[in-house]
């Protein structure tokens, strides 16, 4: 790199820092509101969804917590704070190592700072953040700390895949993340890596997947949650937790369908609108590449694997989560791996510029509404302390 790529790599170094450690210390400060008002029956209330009235789609996970909570003698929502805590600054902490690693570049600084990315997408709309696709989130991780210390992944793959099957257990939604997950742990095998192994390290996720899907499917609602709330209830809980998450299960899978019209509503528009421009970070990311194109359209052609969830439902914004934030995980292991010369190359000035602003200034919340970006939210804050 030249004097002045590593002149702007350390400044974006010192801009990234900055910005992980304050948006982590906020999501964490929202995490200790939650805690203090006795839970959100979202943010929370999904992860205590539980069998003890009955079995139910992703309610195994809630029981084991449940359970865990008697042993410790715990406070089952501490327990999920803590836990959701620690997720989230495993998150933060890994892929920053990731990035400040690979030298913090003008491009991959673009895609980090994604709108649709965990990072500010958590801290637009916070009441969209520690869902549990976070699971999901927490299996990429051994694999990108293995691209990144550049050993052999088995290790790295065999914890993914548990971590993998965990997740779409306590969430079916989770599934639609198993062609990404599967082209990570493809990605960090050794190159002499025999076909064997690497179908049998992405066996355990696609199987777990299926199951999931079918257990979902088999145990899809209960027709009245407050046998539920009630085990919640007699261990402390409020049971204003109880109503959101935890009432939508006794809502059946097949009823939870959109009206194919509501895609064509302005505000959908407005979506697919930000949606190019988080796909034109990763177009600026690959310039450059002898595969440009290719690297486009696939990662375009990618999000088709999360259409359907669409029709189902109508947080449009952590679908495109979803979405991007696969697409930046996959990039950080394919580039930590590969490390190629076009990466440090200066992207062009007015697209930089032009996408970053608008990923700083605009934003989306967890239902696919345009909302204040990061810039604009700090900028009410520091002017709502002033005055």
């Amino acid at each position: 790199m030249s004097w002045r790529s590593q002149t702007l790599s350390s400044r974006n170094a010192y801009l990234l820092i900055a910005i992980l450690a304050g948006v982590l210390i906020y999501l964490l400060y929202c995490l200790y509101v939650d805690y203090s008002l006795g839970g959100n029956s979202w943010k929370q209330g999904d992860w205590l969804i539980n069998e003890l009235a009955g079995p139910v789609r992703r309610g195994l996970f809630g029981t084991a917590l449940l359970r865990l909570s008697d042993v410790l003698w715990l406070s089952p929502l501490l327990l999920l704070i803590l836990l959701q805590g620690i997720i989230i600054t495993l998150i933060f902490a890994i892929v920053g190592a990731a990035v400040l690693d690979l030298g913090a570049p003008d491009r991959l600084v673009l895609i980090l700072l994604s709108p649709a990315f965990v990072v500010l997408f958590w801290f637009n709309d916070p009441y969209g953040s520690v869902r549990k696709e976070i699971l999901t989130y927490l299996a990429f991780l051994p694999l990108v700390a293995a691209a990144l210390k550049g050993r052999a992944g088995y290790i790295a793959c065999a914890v993914s895949g548990f971590l993998y099957s965990i997740a779409v257990f306590a969430h079916e939604g989770n599934v639609f993340f198993l062609p990404f997950l599967c082209a990570a742990m493809w990605i960090v095998l050794p190159p002499n890596a025999p076909s064997l192994a690497r179908v049998a390290v992405i066996a355990l996720p696609t199987l777990a997947a299926i199951g999931g899907g079918i257990y979902a499917s088999l145990h899809s609602n209960l027709p009245d949650s407050g046998l539920m709330c009630q085990q919640l209830v007699q261990r402390g809980l409020n049971s204003a937790v109880c109503d959101g998450a935890i009432a939508y299960v006794e809502r059946a899978t097949k009823d939870a369908h959109m009206h194919p019209g509501r895609l064509l509503a302005r505000y959908f528009r407005n979506f697919l609108l930000l949606y190019a421009v988080c796909i034109v970070s990763f177009r600026i990311l690959v310039h450059g590449s002898a595969r440009v194109q290719l690297w486009c359209f696939g990662a375009i052609a990618s999000g088709l694997v999360f259409l359907p969830i669409y029709f189902f439902a109508i947080d449009y914004g952590r679908w495109l989560n979803f979405h991007i934030t696969s697409l930046v995980f996959l990039s950080l292991i394919l580039l930590l791996k590969s490390r190629p010369a076009w990466l440090y190359e200066a992207p062009s000035r007015i697209d930089y510029l032009c996408v970053l602003s608008l990923s700083l200034i605009v934003g989306v919340s967890h239902l696919g509404v345009l909302i204040d970006g990061f810039v604009v939210k700090v900028a009410r804050a520091l002017y709502s302390l002033a005055t």
